[in-house]
């Protein structure tokens, strides 16, 4: 190939990679580290999202210090000297800078690659400066509404729990039915609260992490009371609520009649997960012994029993040994993510 056409076709190509960097508000920049110096090179996109002049090009390390926003600056710029100084090749963090060509504050996601020689000292970094600010916006907004959906949520909560109690006192038979309904009530409130806590990330939580947060008011002062462990998965929404009415009642019923209702008894939930199906094993030890299974099944098994089916598609088996009560929540994992 002549070298006019080779040059022309990579005049082309670096006119279009410039384009696309623009359409994507992205900017390369390339940092000199040898000798523990920060030699920095900026492409016009990273100007034009950072708000410079075409003069700072090739600004100093202290000019790109002092246009992160006061509040991030300490952080990224320890993250940046560690990244370097250290062993590691990927570099990425977000942070605020402030533009001085408008003063405007925006939000940057920097990703970088730390070129180092065979003793692992720090070369060079090539990377890019992409401006989420739009995303970070979006965030923001959506957090806000999800508390203020908890927060609506959670008057409706007491509202029906209010009303409920009320109306036992004029019907003094009906007092243990109104506590466990009321008890029910503030299991799935603490499931929603819990779930919608984790809004601002990804709308989700991790079954481990949901199951531990549920029985914290059961462990007391033994933190081997109640043990969490195994693998983990994502949980959704709709299954945290299933979740939540199975824990609640088996927990309930530990405090009245099984292992919790004794200082020495404990429980141990297992969590066994595969792409296909994940399992939760429930199993109380150190209770009172057990003679034999229920003769009949209550209401809150009933309403278990159907939440867990209707909203995990699971299966439930109960087993009661005579050391205590196991019982076994099977479901696919597709489901429990939802």
């Amino acid at each position: 190939m002549p070298l006019d056409e080779a040059l022309r076709q990579l005049r082309a190509r670096e006119a279009e990679l410039a384009r696309v960097q623009r359409i994507g508000q992205i900017g390369g920049l390339e940092v000199d580290l040898r000798g523990g110096e920060f030699r920095n090179r900026r492409s016009p996109e990273y100007l034009a999202v950072h708000g410079l002049p075409p003069e700072s090009a090739t600004e100093s390390h202290e000019d790109w210090v002092a246009r992160i926003h006061p509040l991030d600056r300490e952080r990224v710029v320890g993250h940046f000297e560690n990244t370097v100084s250290g062993r590691e090749r990927d570099y990425e963090v977000e942070y605020r800078i402030i533009r001085p060509s408008d003063g405007d504050v925006r939000w940057i996601l920097a990703k970088a690659e730390i070129e180092r020689d065979g003793e692992g000292n720090a070369l060079r970094l090539v990377g890019a400066h992409i401006d989420i600010t739009a995303r970070r916006s979006a965030d923001e907004q959506r957090e806000l509404i999800a508390r203020e959906l908890q927060h609506r949520i959670a008057n409706i909560f007491t509202v029906v729990s209010s009303l409920v109690t009320m109306s036992a006192r004029s019907e003094p038979g009906a007092a243990r039915f109104a506590d466990e309904v009321v008890g029910r009530l503030g299991a799935l409130h603490r499931a929603h609260s819990l779930v919608l806590d984790k809004v601002g990330s990804d709308g989700s939580d991790t079954l481990r992490g949901l199951l531990t947060r549920l029985v914290s008011p059961y462990v007391g002062d033994r933190a081997e009371r109640i043990v969490v462990e195994g693998d983990d998965a994502a949980v959704g929404r709709s299954a945290s609520t299933a979740i939540a009415l199975v824990v609640h009642e088996l927990a309930t019923n530990a405090v009245k009649y099984g292992a919790l209702s004794v200082s020495e008894g404990s429980v141990r939930i297992e969590v066994v997960s595969s792409p296909e199906q994940t399992s939760l094993r429930w199993a109380e030890r150190g209770g009172p012994p057990v003679a034999s299974a229920p003769t009949r099944q209550g209401f809150g098994s009933v309403l278990v029993e159907r939440a867990a089916r209707a909203q995990l598609g699971a299966t439930l088996t109960s087993s009661w040994e005579s050391s205590g009560l196991c019982f076994l929540l099977e479901m696919p994992t597709a489901r429990l993510a939802a």
